[in-house]
């Protein structure tokens, strides 16, 4: 049997900070070979490489996410730029969200603009949030062209007919707990549509808890963490109407792909 690789985490989450060691060490017991970590913004930049150096299956990524762009610095660009140039690390988590209709769209265009342009002059994938924004990324993309490292779109909530569109731009398409959800129709409509080369999984721990630890979990509010990952294939395998083991070879092979260049740089 593959391993696992979880390419969408925020290990620095206050909720879970001081426990995982043991979140790791559950996670390598479930299979996972590789947990990517996304920092949010500059203050945890720090701790994000922190976790990345105490175990060897952790691969930061460090950007700022679009709802805390309040938190920008002056230097941002040049503090987020030093820290890529010294780590090895993926680009992110950053994006476009534009649900809050209040939210500063111009700006949240720069700040993803300027990721982007790291992601691609330091050969880094790249973790992407996108919500509300779709025609706005496609114009993007097709302004900028495939990002050379590749990208991840994270927990993907976009139409099925938006996906060959990110795909030919070197984009990957990142299912989470969201595919656990039975009445999920339209992410359901996009796990079938998405090409078997271009299929990633995660957990976004520890939020999106998938269906089946709620289910466990009755009252209660439960974490997600990476070691839930195998069953969220397992689900999607189940919904694409496909053997577990193929698509699980198909999403750690993916995930390889993107994180693998990282995991050799940081183990040289």
């Amino acid at each position: 049997m593959t391993g696992f690789i979880d390419v969408h985490t925020h290990l620095h989450d206050p909720r879970i900070i001081e426990n995982t060691p043991d979140i790791v060490l559950r996670a390598q017991d479930a299979g996972l070979e590789t947990i990517a970590t996304c920092a949010t913004m500059e203050e945890n930049f720090g701790i994000t490489v922190q976790l990345s150096e105490k175990f060897s299956s952790v691969v930061p990524c460090l950007g700022i996410h679009p709802w805390f762009l309040d938190t920008l610095s002056p230097d941002w660009a040049q503090n987020l730029g030093q820290w890529l140039e010294k780590i090895p690390a993926g680009v992110g988590e950053t994006g476009l969200d534009f649900m809050d209709k209040d939210a500063d769209r111009d700006l949240q265009l720069e700040v993803f603009k300027t990721h982007l342009a790291f992601a691609c002059d330091l050969n880094r994938p790249i973790n992407i949030h996108i919500r509300k924004a779709w025609d706005a990324i496609v114009k993007i993309l097709k302004h900028h062209g495939p990002l050379a490292a590749g990208g991840v779109i994270h927990s993907y909530s976009g139409s099925a007919d938006l996906i060959p569109v990110l795909e030919r731009f070197n984009l990957h398409i990142s299912f989470s707990g969201s595919v656990t959800r039975p009445n999920a129709k339209k992410v359901g409509q996009a796990l079938k549509a998405v090409s078997l080369d271009r299929i990633v999984f995660e957990t976004d721990t520890p939020d999106i808890v998938p269906q089946f630890v709620l289910d466990a979990h009755p009252g209660e509010t439960p974490l997600n963490e990476p070691a839930n990952v195998p069953e969220i294939v397992r689900v999607a395998a189940a919904r694409r109407g496909m053997a577990f083991e193929t698509l699980a070879l198909h999403g750690y092979e993916n995930s390889l792909n993107l994180f693998g260049p990282i995991l050799k740089e940081k183990t040289a």
